[in-house]
């Protein structure tokens, strides 16, 4: 079977049709800012004579582009096809004989061996005899004790509050101005100078055909034939059984409680009668106000010089554009195969031998028999008690009286304090007038750089793929 593709020859004027344009800028360098970079075009220069100089017309011709201001620059291009196109081709067919063994496993399952548990339950009997304490409680009362506690005298003085002083400033303010003035240069004509250098690339592809033959092998046919079935046999064994006993054993016991009597708490009470007496002092404030004048100050505050600067006028700019144009052709060559393709088909027989291998599987039982009991008495065991020592707890009954004794007394404190502070303070204001110094100035922008990409202009170079 042959593949085969047409391939359009597309041939636009560059210069007149771009199909895309951009720039290296933004659209707003004209404020003076870099405004990207200048185009270097790639590949080799026709200096160097990589294309002929009919090549190079031919080129130029078809780009449209004008022959005196045009750089041919070659970019080279990829060995690798880009394409590829199929022509006559034919199939050949090898065989292979191969012997495949196909082995089954079948388990036979059979008990071959089984285990018999005899299950023993012995329950063991333990007679104990307990001593539990019988706790009880008595209460004793003493004779009655008075007792008198005088505590030292407690002073109750009024507090002393912390001195109020009020300030009464006394200010006299005078005021005065100190003026001067001063001149700034500013720019109110700006003359701008903007480079702008424009290039418009128009990219050739050469389409070039190749022949090329190359065999391949394709997948393997598989081919598949079944022999007899074949079976391998075995004897199965007879069941081996095992008898083991499993003991249980149980202690059980049996508890018999006798009862101890003791006195396990004895309470004291100790009644008790306390009186105290407590000797309280007063002193009572009394309130003084003083009067103090201080010394005159004099003081003289210089404020923040304040600034009337006149109105700026606003700049008028002049934009004066110089405008550099170019054109470069950017040649690359890609390259199309023209495959002859030879398939050879390998086909492969395989004779398939079914074995069944019979394996023996195996299981164990187990098997639980009824359960035996046995009962068993052993000697009694009598746990006894350790009485414990009687607790006595000793407990006041106290009943408090308190009694106060009160006297009164006088004491002299200054509370208020008032300070007279004269002050004389003169504020002096210093002015300064800025005035306007108007000036020109030329101002050249770095080099614009814009970039315009053409359609791209295909070129068929080769003979179309011919089978007979």
């Amino acid at each position: 079977m042959t593949f085969k593709k047409n391939i359009l020859i597309g041939v636009v004027a560059a210069a007149a049709i771009p199909t895309m344009a951009f720039a290296d800028g933004d659209g707003k360098s004209w404020d003076g800012q870099v405004a990207g970079d200048r185009y270097v075009a790639s590949g080799a220069a026709t200096s160097e004579r990589i294309l002929t100089d009919a090549e190079i017309r031919d080129i130029i011709s078809r780009s449209g582009a004008p022959a005196g201001s045009t750089d041919v620059r070659y970019v080279g291009g990829s060995e690798t096809a880009v394409e590829t196109e199929y022509c006559c081709g034919g199939t050949e067919e090898r065989y292979e004989e191969r012997t495949e063994l196909q082995e089954t496993t079948e388990y036979i399952e059979a008990v071959t061996e089984r285990n018999l548990i005899q299950p023993v339950q012995r329950t063991l009997i333990q007679p104990i005899t307990r001593e539990v304490l019988q706790p009880r409680n008595e209460d004793l009362t003493e004779d009655m004790v008075f007792e008198t506690n005088r505590l030292p005298v407690r002073i109750d003085r009024d507090a002393v509050p912390t001195v109020e002083t009020q300030y009464v400033p006394q200010v006299e303010e005078n005021y005065r101005e100190e003026t001067s003035e001063t001149y700034f240069d500013v720019v109110t004509q700006r003359d701008v100078i903007q480079p702008i250098e424009r290039t418009t690339v128009v990219p050739v592809q050469r389409r070039i055909t190749r022949p090329r033959t190359e065999t391949i092998t394709a997948e393997p046919r598989y081919e598949t034939r079944t022999a007899p079935t074949q079976r391998n046999s075995i004897i199965v064994p007879n069941t081996i059984e095992t008898v083991s006993e499993q003991l249980t054993e149980m202690t059980e016991e049996r508890y018999t409680e006798v009862a101890v009597p003791y006195v396990a708490t004895r309470n004291i009470y100790q009644p008790r009668t306390i009186t105290t007496i407590q000797p309280i002092e007063r002193q009572i404030l009394r309130a003084q106000t003083e009067e103090i004048v201080e010394d005159t100050i004099y003081e003289e505050v210089r404020l923040d010089p304040r600034i009337e600067r006149d109105p700026t006028p606003q700049i008028v700019e002049n934009v004066i554009p110089q405008v550099t144009e170019r054109t470069v052709l950017e040649v690359e060559d890609v390259y199309v195969d023209q495959v002859t393709r030879t398939i050879i088909q390998p086909v492969v027989v395989t004779t398939v031998q079914p074995v069944i291998n019979e394996v023996l599987q195996g299981r164990v039982e187990t098997e639980t028999l009824p359960t035996r009991y046995e009962e068993s008495t052993l000697a009694s065991i009598t746990e006894s008690v350790m009485v414990p020592q009687t607790q006595v707890n000793y407990i006041p009954q106290v009943t408090e009286a308190f009694n106060e004794e009160y006297s009164e007394s006088y004491f002299d404190a200054v509370t208020k304090r008032i300070v007279y502070q004269p002050k004389v303070v003169t504020r002096v204001q210093p002015v300064i007038i800025e005035r306007v110094r108007g000036r020109t100035e030329t101002v050249t922008n770095p080099t614009r750089y814009e970039t315009v990409r053409a359609s791209l202009v295909v070129l068929n170079l080769g003979a179309p793929c011919n089978c007979n």
